[in-house]
């Protein structure tokens, strides 16, 4: 049961924060203010790694009941959560290039 409740915990914090960081990136690329896409970056790469643990806990059955006393057998969603922050990192990370201007 806490296996199930924790990853539905963990599915929609991620899920809040890459809506909320994919949104203020859109903002800051609209604005041209793209030097500000490397904390989202930062921060995304932390939430990766920990999504990352978790992936790997959730991944055997094992390593569930170690953790949890309790198993979660599809774990799909995150996965996908997984595949969404890698995307978003990517992408904060090339537009979070701010071009310098040419000198006349």
């Amino acid at each position: 049961m806490f296996a199930t409740v924790f990853y539905w915990i963990i599915i929609a914090a991620t899920g809040l924060w890459g809506i909320w960081s994919a949104a203020w990136s859109i903002i800051y690329v609209a604005k041209h203010e793209n030097g500000n896409l490397w904390i989202f970056a930062i921060i995304n790469v932390l939430i990766l790694a920990l999504i990352g643990l978790a992936d790997l806990i959730y991944s055997t059955e094992g390593n569930q009941w170690y953790w949890f006393a309790s198993t979660r057998a599809d774990i799909s969603l995150l996965v996908y959560m997984l595949l969404a922050y890698c995307v978003l990192v990517i992408l904060q990370v090339i537009f979070g290039f701010t071009r310098k201007p040419k000198k006349a």
